[in-house]
């Protein structure tokens, strides 16, 4: 049995933690070594002073152990449940650097300000206390909320009055973002198939990072849940283009996915449907040299029908505007998936298309948070989306 995969195995290309510009990852694990560090010493001075016993030193071990797992966890896959159980441990350890760690910098900084006039014994241990219990219910309820995708509805107008208006809107769900595999498997799954399915959808897409890092087999019960996906039924079917952490187009086992979950892949490609073209974008606007121009995809297109455009990366969008597409569905951006990571990744990219609805020239532009997570299994400031459009033809 093969129990390592790695991601340079020349069989798969792992795109995501191939990119040039991606975080200098030894700097992010050195950084969070000194956050467990710190934190478990001072939760280790707390416990002892209250009950007499120091775990510190075991508990820093611990949550070093936690800090190279999870880095380890974003280039090697260990083909076990067991591995999947400590990605999603190392998930929420990190989870606990990010909200834990602050707050006892807080509890050691309002100590500082207030000993000299707080007499209360164990005034510090107890605020220390305090802060870690509250960043562990932070993290605690972000990991829950993150399994429970919310239903977001949006209302668009498509086709300018140029086609009879349809006495019922065209209804389109938009999955973006699943990360099928080490933490998003089977039971996250079966519930975004049962809401999807109470919306009775016409059509649905799924607009990119179906998987999660470029391997379908990190999943382990990928063939599960492609039966449950399966059970997904729309009038006009279930099409997909891919994105950054997907697998190439031509890979083997993305195809096989694809057919017993009974999706059709629309990558660099057009489907004429009774109301509008649909056309699909593949990959991200850095991997041009995989994306057809858009100018070209439309050659295909009926010029007489309004244009949706299914692109993983909202960078995407201005050029569908500058085509003239009626809409456009993307995702990637995740929202930033949790505070304040969400608040920096806002503001790396345009107004209206770090997620939402807004208006490029004459496009209608929806960019989904997402309904999956990657690598930290939280959902903190932001929802696990299922987007719903009733679009007006």
């Amino acid at each position: 049995m093969e129990l390592l995969k790695r991601f340079n195995d020349p069989a798969r290309t792992d795109r995501y933690n191939n990119k040039k510009h991606h975080w200098p990852q030894g700097s992010i694990t050195v950084f969070a070594i000194a956050c467990c560090l710190y934190t478990c010493v001072r939760i280790g001075y707390a416990i002892e002073q209250i009950f007499g016993v120091n775990p510190g030193a075991e508990l820093s071990a611990i949550a070093i152990v936690l800090a190279f797992f999870q880095r380890f966890s974003t280039d090697a896959q260990l083909d076990s449940k067991i591995y999947r159980t400590g990605v999603r441990i190392s998930g929420i350890a990190v989870g606990m650097l990010m909200y834990g760690t602050p707050m006892i910098v807080l509890s050691d900084l309002i100590y500082l300000a207030l000993h000299h006039f707080v007499t209360a014994p164990h005034f510090r241990a107890w605020m220390i206390l305090i802060g870690i219990l509250f960043g562990l219910c932070v993290v605690i309820n972000g990991t829950i909320h993150a399994t429970h995708p919310v239903v977001v509805h949006y209302e668009v107008t498509a086709g300018n009055g140029a086609l009879p208006q349809s006495a019922k809107p065209y209804r389109i769900v938009q999955l973006s973002d699943l990360h099928i595999g080490a933490i998003v498997g089977e039971r996250l799954i079966r519930r975004i198939v049962a809401e999807t399915e109470a919306l009775h959808p016409d059509l649905i897409v799924f607009t990119g990072d179906q998987f999660n890092h470029s391997y379908v087999d990190e999943c382990r019960d990928e063939h599960e849940v492609a039966a449950i996906l399966n059970r997904l039924h729309a009038k006009d079917g279930k099409w997909a283009v891919l994105g950054n952490h997907d697998p190439e187009p031509d890979d083997a086992a993305l195809a096989e996915f694809y057919e017993e979950a009974g999706i059709s892949p629309l990558d660099n490609g057009c489907v004429v449907l009774d109301g509008f073209n649909l056309v699909g974008r593949t990959g991200v606007v850095a991997d041009g040299d995989r994306r057809v121009p858009l100018q070209k995809l439309l050659t295909l297109a009926d010029s007489a029908k309004p244009t949706v455009v299914l692109d993983h990366d909202p960078m995407g969008i201005a050029q569908a505007a500058d085509c003239g597409a009626e809409l456009v569905l993307a995702g990637h951006s995740h929202q930033g998936q949790f505070f304040p990571y969400n608040f920096f990744v806002g503001r790396a990219f345009p107004k209206g298309y770090f997620h939402g609805l807004a208006r490029t020239k004459n496009t209608t532009s929806i960019v989904s948070a997402g309904a999956g997570v990657f690598q930290v299994p939280l959902r903190v400031g932001t929802d696990s989306e299922i987007v719903c459009v009733d679009v007006k033809l």
